[in-house]
């Protein structure tokens, strides 16, 4: 009895155990799912830096500062190439201009290449045809061709065929008079296109029937009026700022048969359709605009079949939401320096105005702090300030560079002692 009871309390701890081990790799597999699943969205969301760093691919994320930016007469004492932002944005416009209205069209018109008068007949015994063609048409060009009937008198139910190139691509009895349109695709169309129109006796043997119409072969073709429309947009360096560019503008008219397209300095950035009367916004991260300092041309461009009026047209640049930063430096200085008449100079050097404001650099914890107005700083240049030589000494100097009201790239900090 003893040995039965042992071998139960086994057999169900064994039960217990594997059901226990089937939840835990079931959790497993839902986690590594889940863990897959982010790193996707991630990749997806994050910013070209922030992708290429998680895919380990090799971005420049320093510069190299070898030198004292000052020149003659001056050393460097420490110097950090790092890229880093510093401050905070809202997704504000940091800088607006309106360009004129555009204007694209590659519309779609007919051409009649054959017009004609018909009456055909037709009895138990005998039909009637007539011959049109669509010979020597531009077929890069054409969308369709259309075949018009407008059929003005019948008797009868005549039965109409129409072939085109020996085959039949329509075929109805007509019970009604008034307009037919018998579309043939440009696919069927070849260098030369006979087409037969055939009317075959319908209903009893001993009446005859007939049928008069007007007839139009009809070539859709796109009609490149004004397919490209260009602006220009001079940009000095304090132009640009911000880190997405933003073009956007009202289409009063909008034929979006083909699609518009929207180029940055030859580059797409936009290529589709766009509503009518509803004001439409592209977008565009500033590292992938293409755009550039000094002359930009803006293109918009109609594809085939496509017209658009495009009113309000505004390009911007926008500092989009981010969240706020600072940066800190920890660097020494050889004591030559701090006992000398040597000058102590902070340098920082902007990369790139996101949103204009002002910078601070603090010194130390309870040191003075130095302040770069928006006015005394430009992309790709240095600004400088003399530090107080109290608050310095010989090893863990600390440097706390912030913008309480804009946000800029930093490429650049540099510790230089004056002789």
């Amino acid at each position: 009895m003893v040995s039965f009871l042992i071998n139960n309390l086994l057999k169900n701890n064994m039960k217990s155990n594997l059901k226990m081990a089937k939840k835990a790799q079931y959790a497993a597999t839902i986690i590594l799912i889940g863990m897959a699943a982010l790193f996707v969205i991630y990749t997806i969301l994050a910013y070209p830096e922030e992708k290429a760093r998680i895919l380990n691919i090799t971005i420049p994320n320093e510069t190299n500062i070898s030198t004292s930016p000052l020149g003659e007469g001056t050393s460097l004492i420490f110097s950090s190439g790092e890229i880093s932002e510093i401050g905070r944005s809202s997704g504000e416009t940091v800088f607006s201009f309106g360009m004129p209205n555009a204007y694209v069209a590659y519309p779609v018109d007919e051409k009649i290449i054959d017009d004609s008068n018909i009456s055909l007949r037709a009895s138990v015994l005998k039909g009637s045809i007539s011959y049109f063609s669509a010979d020597n048409i531009n077929l890069e060009n054409t969308k369709d061709v259309l075949i018009k009937l407008n059929i003005t008198q019948l008797s009868g139910n005549p039965k109409l065929i129409v072939f085109l190139n020996g085959s039949s691509i329509f075929e109805n009895t007509i019970t009604n008079t008034g307009e037919i349109n018998i579309r043939v695709s440009k696919t069927l169309l070849g260098e030369n296109n006979p087409i037969t129109l055939k009317v075959e006796h319908n209903g009893a043997f001993w009446t005859t029937n007939t049928l008069n119409a007007n007839v139009k072969i009809v070539q859709e073709y796109y009609n490149p009026i004004n397919v490209i429309d260009e602006k220009y947009i001079s940009l000095g360096q304090t132009n640009i700022k911000g880190n997405e560019l933003s073009i956007s503008f009202m289409p009063t008219k909008a034929i979006s048969d083909g699609d518009l397209i929207v180029k940055v300095n030859g580059k797409i950035i936009f290529s589709g359709k766009v509503e009518e009367g509803k004001i439409f916004t592209i977008t565009q991260r500033f590292d992938e605009s293409n755009i550039k300092v000094g002359d930009n041309t803006i293109t918009f461009e109609a594809d085939k079949g496509g017209v658009y009026n495009l009113t309000n047209v505004k390009f911007e640049f926008v500092a989009v939401t981010t969240p706020a930063t600072n940066k800190i430096y920890s660097f020494d200085i050889p004591n030559k320096y701090l006992t000398s008449q040597n000058e102590i100079i902070l340098g920082l050097k902007v990369d790139k105005i996101i949103k204009p404001g002002y910078i601070y650099a603090k010194l130390g914890d309870k040191g003075p702090i130095y302040y770069f107005e928006d006015s005394d700083l430009a992309s790709g240049a240095w600004s400088y300030a003399v530090l107080d030589k109290t608050y310095l000494k010989e090893l863990g100097n600390k440097l706390i560079v912030d913008s309480p009201n804009g946000r800029y790239r930093l490429t650049g900090l540099v510790i230089i002692a004056k002789e």
